[in-house]
């Protein structure tokens, strides 16, 4: 491993705390290989530091993500001479261009994404995925936040898992 500062991804952090979590309550078995521990550790850390600065910064946040209070909501409205029912066209929400079902099944597809589930096939990557995530379709990832973020713990152990595998080539560790 590099010196260099590695950046973790919120979604890597709640990996790493999951991990820990099925390690501690004996779902799961501590990592054999260091790079991957170190992984973890840096995981958890990075974890730690947004959680402190989360409660540091907490009514900051809130305040920014409180819903306005209705009377300015109203003034807006009447303001703007609209009905508060309308919506402006550029103000409309846009959809997502893929919906996680679709980057999931795109997921599925990749080989390397085959190779870390232990399967062979796109179809075997999507049930081996619907097992380990614990829903009926992909299309519940789009629909279940509880899906979402296991898909994310999946996701987060799979870009761990494509790092360690490039980190171990030509090493000698397996």
């Amino acid at each position: 491993m590099t010196d260099r500062v590695q950046h973790l991804s919120l979604a890597e952090q709640i990996g790493a705390v999951d991990r820990a979590r099925r390690i501690v309550g004996g779902a799961a078995r501590v990592p054999s290989r260091a790079v991957e521990r170190d992984y973890d550790v840096r995981a958890l850390e990075a974890a730690h530091r947004t959680l402190r600065w989360l409660r540091v910064h907490e009514s900051e946040i809130r305040g920014a993500v409180q819903p306005k209070q209705a009377s300015d909501a109203r003034a807006a409205v009447e303001a703007s001479g609209s009905e508060p029912g309308d919506v402006h066209p550029e103000e409309k929400p846009k959809p997502c261009e893929f919906p996680l079902a679709r980057r999931v099944a795109m997921r599925c597809a990749e080989g390397a994404f085959q190779k870390f589930l232990g399967v062979e096939t796109a179809e075997a990557a999507a049930v081996a995925l619907r097992d380990r995530c614990g829903v009926a379709s992909r299309k519940d990832f789009d629909r279940d936040a509880a899906a979402r973020e296991r898909w994310r713990g999946v996701e987060a152990e799979f870009s761990a898992w494509l790092r360690c595998a490039s980190e171990g080539v030509g090493s000698g560790e397996t």
